[in-house]
């Protein structure tokens, strides 16, 4: 939770730790700690992660029963925008049923740890059969659109230009 927040870079992120903790970290360490692979110090002190859903729709299933009503209480807005996204994932889930969310302290960038947490993320879905993977990427990071296209991300749909979706077929 403390990576999700120091890296969130939206005003309303930065200024309400519980409300990006809820939509961007909380499912996945509840839910799903067993695809998170995690970046950690000499202390052994986290620095950085990579959380992961494996099925679009058993993720969206338990996000908005478990998780919109809470964050409902935290942003209307917010909660609106996650209950409507579905629609825009909807064909994308069919052929990259996955997701993921990367997140590194400023420590870690530029060592090539993101490159390994996300290609050992990737080898880990295509052993259990997992087909493809997405992600959302705001459009003016610049810089984490070049990574993922780098790695083999491909643009897949605009969201109003205010994001990216990216995907990668695993098989």
């Amino acid at each position: 939770r403390k990576i999700c927040h120091k890296t969130a870079t939206a005003k309303n992120y930065v200024d309400n730790k519980e409300l990006v903790c809820m939509l961007y970290c909380d499912y996945y360490y509840e839910q799903e700690p067993q695809n998170i692979l995690v970046v950690a110090d000499d202390a052994d002190e986290a620095q950085g992660y990579i959380l992961c859903a494996l099925d679009y729709k058993v993720f969206f299933e338990n996000f908005h029963k478990l998780y919109i009503p809470k964050v409902k209480k935290l942003s209307r807005t917010e909660a609106l925008i996650h209950q409507i996204e579905p629609l825009f994932y909807k064909n994308i889930a069919r052929d990259y049923p996955a997701h993921l969310h990367i997140d590194l302290l400023p420590v870690c960038q530029g060592q090539g740890l993101g490159t390994k947490l996300i290609n050992t993320l990737c080898d880990n879905l295509k052993n259990m059969g997992v087909k493809g993977i997405s992600l959302s990427v705001g459009s003016g990071n610049v810089g984490a659109i070049k990574f993922y296209e780098k790695l083999g991300f491909e643009k897949l749909k605009s969201i109003f230009g205010k994001a990216y979706v990216y995907g990668k077929k695993l098989g």
